[in-house]
């Protein structure tokens, strides 16, 4: 190999490396992991399971709008954790840690969680959502769910994979206030 050669391959490799630098630093603010918006933790209450399938709107696009037409509106904010035998489920949070307390479920994505309250018995029962969460769980099989510091999915935001939760890390908790399937 020749010396430009080689010049050519260096120059190459400290270009790309210089671009990927640019596009970090033009990154949307979100969460330091933004795939453990939790600290894992096992033990997460079970979910009521149906064999009642909610194939009418599955996948994300028809889970991130309001549901007022989709039919569901017995299983979104019911105060139960439900899971569906074609594997959807609620994203529910919890007013303390370690699921602890009442807490709310959503079958579908919600823009403003300030404008819901905490439905099920327990500590803080009755007060609002939004920024009020210790604690979550993913029922849903399949989606991950995506919480933000704002509303209307702005500020940093963080992941909840399927099937996994647990209390928020110290950007999350208490400082929730949207979250949609993605």
């Amino acid at each position: 190999m020749s010396r430009s050669v080689i010049r050519r391959g260096v120059a190459v490799a400290f270009s790309g490396v210089v671009v990927a630098g640019f596009v970090a630093l033009g990154s949307p603010a979100q969460a330091a992991d933004p795939a453990a918006a939790n600290t894992a933790k096992g033990g997460a209450p079970a979910a009521v399971t149906s064999g009642v399938g909610s194939s009418a709107v599955s996948g994300k696009s028809a889970r991130n709008g309001d549901g007022a037409s989709a039919g569901v509106g017995a299983a979104h904010v019911d105060g139960v954790c439900n899971l569906f035998s074609n594997g959807d489920g609620d994203f529910c949070l919890w007013y303390l840690q370690n699921y602890s307390g009442s807490h709310a479920d959503f079958f579908f994505g919600d823009t403003n969680l300030n404008n819901d309250r905490f439905n099920s018995a327990g500590a803080g029962q009755g007060a609002i959502v939004g920024n009020n969460a210790e604690s979550d769980y993913n029922y849903d099989r399949r989606l991950t769910a995506q919480v933000y510091t704002g509303t209307n999915y702005t500020g940093t935001f963080g992941n909840v994979a399927p099937n996994s939760g647990g209390n928020f890390t110290a950007t999350f908790r208490n400082n929730v206030e949207s979250f949609k399937w993605i």
